[in-house]
């Protein structure tokens, strides 16, 4: 459990099955090593989960979630992106600083959705408003939108507490809006 060094013996111990990806821990030290040496930072947002990820192998077909053997070749397969090995990964570079993840409602909270939406609504179309009532609850939201009366196979799912976002930085640079 070299790769998991950081995490509690309890936390492991719980688990029947451990998701590690190599591939994304050398990629997060190679930009980090970039960053220290050249300045600059990296915003990363996806979903997945702050802590060791077990079990996340998902299947997804027309914006719902289906058994991963359904109609093979017919959904798109994901898993989670392990936040908390990307942290730690990073932070084996000397000179970065890692920030988050937030949740991504969070983060565009922070830089003022809110108030862009807003602004929008006040000139346009009712079908506009739909949209972009609609967009934003995708973006922002939890869970299926109450607000929703169309068709059920149609409904809005929430992705705000599912998407992270994670911003690796130069320590030279500070701490960056918005994970202030």
């Amino acid at each position: 459990m070299k790769r998991y060094k950081w995490a509690a013996t309890e936390e492991i111990a719980k688990l029947d099955q451990i998701e590690v990806c190599p591939r994304a821990m050398e990629l997060t030290q190679t930009i980090a090593k970039r960053i220290s040496s050249d300045g600059g930072g990296a915003l990363i947002i996806d979903y997945g989960f702050n802590g060791v990820v077990s079990d996340s192998l998902q299947a997804i077909r027309k914006h719902k979630f289906v058994d991963i053997l359904d109609n093979p070749g017919t959904a798109d397969l994901s898993a989670y992106v392990d936040f908390a090995s990307v942290r730690h990964s990073a932070e084996e570079v000397s000179d970065v600083s890692v920030y988050g993840p937030i949740t991504q409602s969070q983060f565009l909270g922070s830089l003022g959705i809110n108030f862009r939406v807003e602004a929008l609504l006040e000139n346009c179309t009712d079908e506009q408003a739909e949209s972009l009532r609609t967009g934003y609850w995708r973006l922002v939201g939890d869970g299926e939108a109450p607000f929703w009366e169309g068709p059920d196979d149609q409904v809005p799912i929430g992705m705000g507490t599912r998407y992270l976002a994670m911003t690796i930085v130069n320590k030279k640079q500070g701490i960056p809006f918005p994970f202030q």
